[in-house]
């Protein structure tokens, strides 16, 4: 039975480390839409969480989160970006139009019209991203603050390679649209390595 559960384990581990975001997740068809979400509590989430902090309960299978001026044991649960097992043919895969907690994200170059370059998902598995911010404006390079975003499409880009390497690559990618401002932090925690930014007016 040992020898069968690790033959497993070995095969699994052959199959993630030869895929790459391309291979390992197709994120469908490019396209964006810009559509309210059909159900109603996606709409009140967008409406509640524009623009606003929130408090992030320490989960990492999923989120629960909650605005500053709700009633103690209100709060919303919702799944965060890429993370849980993205490598799985047809398990949990993001759906273009719904709302996730982009966790664990990490903010590589600016783009243009406000938007940047980032590599989205969960500690296992990150995919290069487009990242649209509608609320915030980004100073510098890090991490990001765990942030809702709805998922919005795709789109293929054209970026420059992570030096040292040199010359461009071009992708299909996954585009994040900010809903929220990042999560609510206190002057007490360590933000060293975060991307610093502000909000836009």
């Amino acid at each position: 039975m040992r020898t069968i559960f690790v033959a497993i384990a070995l095969t699994l581990i052959s199959i993630v480390a030869g895929c790459s975001p391309d291979k390992a997740l197709d994120f469908g068809p490019t396209g964006e839409i810009s559509t309210p979400p059909e159900d109603q509590m996606s709409r009140d989430i967008m409406r509640d969480f524009a623009g606003r902090d929130f408090f992030l309960a320490n989960n990492d299978h999923e989120a629960h989160v909650r605005l500053s001026d709700w009633k103690p044991g209100r709060g919303i649960v919702m799944p965060y970006w890429l993370g849980v097992n993205p490598l799985y043919p047809g398990f949990l895969r993001p759906t273009v139009g719904h709302l996730y907690v982009m966790s664990q994200s990490t903010l590589v170059r600016p783009l243009s019209n406000n938007e940047y370059l980032i590599r989205a998902g969960s500690k296992l598995f990150k995919s290069d991203t487009i990242f649209e911010a509608t609320h915030t404006h980004y100073t510098d390079t890090g991490g990001m603050l765990p942030t809702v975003v709805r998922f919005v499409g795709t789109r293929v880009i054209t970026v420059p390679k992570d030096a040292p390497a040199t010359g461009t690559i071009t992708e299909k990618v996954p585009v994040l649209r900010e809903v929220s401002m990042p999560m609510h932090t206190t002057p007490d925690q360590d933000l060293t390595g975060y991307a610093k930014f502000e909000a836009v007016k």
